[in-house]
């Protein structure tokens, strides 16, 4: 229980930081604009907005810190909120605006206490709004379990804002004295030394080691802050860069790490040597969105500014990079130090800004060519280390959007037919909404494509074969056509997408003409939708006539996925659509609520029996009972009875014996592509004519002679 809300925590305050990234887009803009390692632009920029304008920007990037912590709050604890399950059942979840409304009064109230009346804006606010933001959940959950939301009663029928603004109150109070007394309690604590790693820089520099163990500690303290969501260069200027670093414009010196070495070798890309893995990501990603975050991250990075990576990505509480973090900083630490003090470069002061773009920055920094080519090395080395992990992060995305993908598709599937696709929550909305645009664009380059189901009279003869919409996404692999129908429906655009798959299957059905298969039927799915369109009856008269065909060599079948709308244009284009001379059939005959109406509204030429009922057939007497009453209702309304999902030779044996009359199913065939159906087609005719048994069509022809 307790590693699975630290994982709840976690993981709020990973995607308070992805949530946030607009802001950290700004202080990225904010940082280069300000910092920008050019001299022509610096004086330009002088020039045009006066002296003062680092100050400015100086300014703006503190607020977007403070505003970042705030914010941070308010959003962590929305999100853990809804992470974590309510401790009274649905009635104790509590509206996302008031967590947010209580936590952002509880970072002002602690922020305020913390500096003397003043709510900060500085490095602290992130760790403070992430602290503020957890703590103010679990205390809301310990109020709802104490009932102190139960001390203001109101009627369950009052406005829900009043209402839940009066509920809230008590505990809003309680908690706010609780974090008030809790930050007064801190300002009492002993402050912190003013020295407090001089114990270990004395005892590296009596052993002479003082570049060694400082760079290193340095590194390796810098990389544990911003993992976590902290400032690392911020906190450690704050409290250690004294005691670890040489003086500001100091020469080198191998007692204390140095600042210039430590940015230029050890940050490239920004913390975490991030060029590395943007090269890493570059070689070894095939995810979108990984490359995505890299193509944006790459021009900051470039200019050692890495927030984009590290909240984007993130690296930030993301266990997958948690190693390579770390080490490699360390690693690259060992390396320069070891060039450094072996001799191999030397470094110089020419007063570099720490933007100033790896290569240049190595170059200017020891003089050579050899600190350009030290660096190219550790970029190198960087992205080898980091590689494995982009490949395991790659597997895992993978693995999380295929369990969205089967999550949304299930609740999309799940909705029924008159669910709004407002109804979908979440990711299924993102997921939806861009599996539409790309259905629309497969739709448009052709991407989607038809298999084709034989169909087998009771002779075994093929007497047709059923159209079935197919469609292999590039990352889903293939999406399920009721998918993509019921997507087709709610968009509007199942018009445009049933049209297509009308005339991709009369043009299959005229291929077949050509290869001696006249007399099989094509039968094409139909959309309630589609029977609302004037223009039907008219479009299929027209494909009938581009492709050749006659009309009784189509068999439309009309689907329940959508409730047939009652109406004069449906009734309208039904009796059109009678008139072209085209078959009707009833598809999931049974078990959907339209059935019968549809029987009584146009005459059918078959009824397919729902293969829910077909597949339980033999150890469900129901389902059998069922069967047998459809085929009688068949054979009272002289209609054909098809039966779905045909898997083995019982239930096709069952099925025959019930009276149906044709058969459909893995039993049979699969669905097959255009080339293979018409070989299935060609060796089962050739395999019914050795056995002698004559074919519909050939009893027919016999009778008229």
């Amino acid at each position: 229980m307790a590693l699975q809300r630290a994982h709840a925590w976690l993981m709020s305050i990973r995607d308070g930081f992805v949530a946030l990234l607009p802001l950290t887009f700004l202080r990225v803009l904010a940082v280069l604009a300000g910092s920008f390692p050019l001299a022509a632009y610096q004086m330009a920029m002088g020039r045009a907005f006066g002296p003062d304008w680092h100050t400015r920007l100086d300014h703006a990037d503190m607020a977007f810190l403070g505003i970042f912590g705030i914010a941070l709050c308010a959003v962590t604890a929305v999100q853990l909120a809804h992470r974590l399950p309510p401790p009274g059942g649905l009635a104790g979840r509590q509206p996302p605006l008031m967590v947010a409304i209580c936590a952002i009064v509880n970072f002002v109230v602690v922020s305020a206490v913390l500096h003397d009346g003043v709510v900060n804006f500085g490095f602290g606010s992130m760790f403070l709004g992430l602290l503020v933001g957890v703590a103010t959940v679990e205390l809301l959950r310990l109020a709802e379990r104490w009932r102190l939301m139960d001390l203001i009663r109101l009627p369950y029928d009052t406005d829900a804002s009043l209402y839940h603004a009066l509920r809230l109150s008590p505990a809003m109070v309680a908690i706010g004295l609780l974090m008030f007394f809790c930050a007064l309690a801190w300002v009492r604590l002993p402050a912190l030394g003013a020295h407090p790693l001089g114990p270990l820089v004395a005892w590296a520099q009596a052993r002479q080691a003082g570049v060694w163990v400082l760079s290193v500690a340095a590194a390796g303290i810098n990389q544990l802050l911003w993992f976590v969501g902290l400032h690392g260069t911020m906190a450690m200027d704050a409290y250690v860069s004294p005691d670890l670093f040489a003086p500001d414009g100091a020469a080198y010196a191998a007692s204390l790490a140095w600042r210039p070495m430590f940015n230029a070798f050890v940050m490239l890309g920004g913390s975490g040597a991030t060029l590395g893995l943007l090269l890493a990501i570059a070689v070894g990603s095939r995810d979108r969105a990984q490359r995505g975050i890299a193509k944006l991250a790459l021009l900051p990075s470039l200019f050692n500014i890495n927030d984009i990576l590290l909240y984007g990505l993130p690296l930030v509480l993301n266990p997958v990079y948690l190693l390579p973090f770390l080490g490699v900083p360390l690693l690259l630490t060992l390396l320069v130090v070891g060039a450094v003090q072996g001799g191999w470069v030397h470094m110089q002061d020419p007063g570099l800004v720490w933007t100033t773009p790896a290569l240049l920055s190595g170059w200017l920094l020891t003089g050579s060519w050899r600190g350009a080519a030290l660096q190219l090395l550790e970029i190198g080395l960087g992205a080898a280390c980091y590689l494995p992990f982009v490949r395991h992060a790659d597997a895992r995305l993978r693995q999380s959007r295929a369990q969205a993908f089967e999550s949304a598709k299930r609740e999309i599937l799940a909705g029924g037919s008159d669910t709004p696709a407002s109804a979908w929550h979440g990711q299924s909305r993102m997921i939806a909404r861009g599996l539409l645009d790309e259905l629309r664009s497969a739709l448009a380059s052709n991407q989607l494509w038809l298999a084709f189901q034989p169909m087998h009279d009771r002779a075994g003869w093929v007497v047709g074969a059923e159209a079935l919409l197919r469609w292999d996404h590039p990352r889903h692999g293939p999406v399920p056509a009721a998918l993509i129908v019921r997507l087709a429906e709610q968009s509007g655009d199942m018009l445009r997408l049933g049209s297509w798959v009308l005339d991709q299957a009369c043009a299959a059905k005229a291929r077949w003409n050509l290869a001696g298969h006249r007399g099989l039927t094509m039968a094409v799915n139909l959309s309630p939708l589609q029977l609302t369109d004037p223009l039907l009856a008219q479009h299929v008269r027209r494909c009938l006539e581009r492709h050749g065909l006659a009309a009784e060599e189509i068999e439309l079948e009309i689907t329940e996925t959508v409730a047939l709308p009652d109406g004069q244009v449906v009734d309208h284009v039904l009796g059109e659509l009678e008139r072209t001379g085209v078959r009707l059939a009833i598809d999931d005959f049974g078990m959907g609520s339209s059935s019968l109406l549809y029987l009584r509204r146009f005459d059918v030429h078959a009824i397919k029996i729902d293969g829910s009922l077909t597949r339980d057939l033999l150890d469900n007497p129901t389902n059998a009972d069922i069967i047998r009453t459809i085929v009688m209702l068949g054979r009272t309304r002289d209609v054909q009875v098809v039966a779905e999902f045909v898997e083995t030779v019982q239930q096709r044996r069952a099925l025959e014996a019930m009276g149906c009359d044709v058969f459909q199913g893995w039993y049979h065939s699969a669905p097959l592509d255009q080339a293979r159906c018409l070989e299935y087609f060609a060796a089962c005719a050739e395999r019914m004519r050795g056995s002698g048994v004559p074919s519909q069509q050939d009893m027919t022809v016999e009778l008229l002679r």
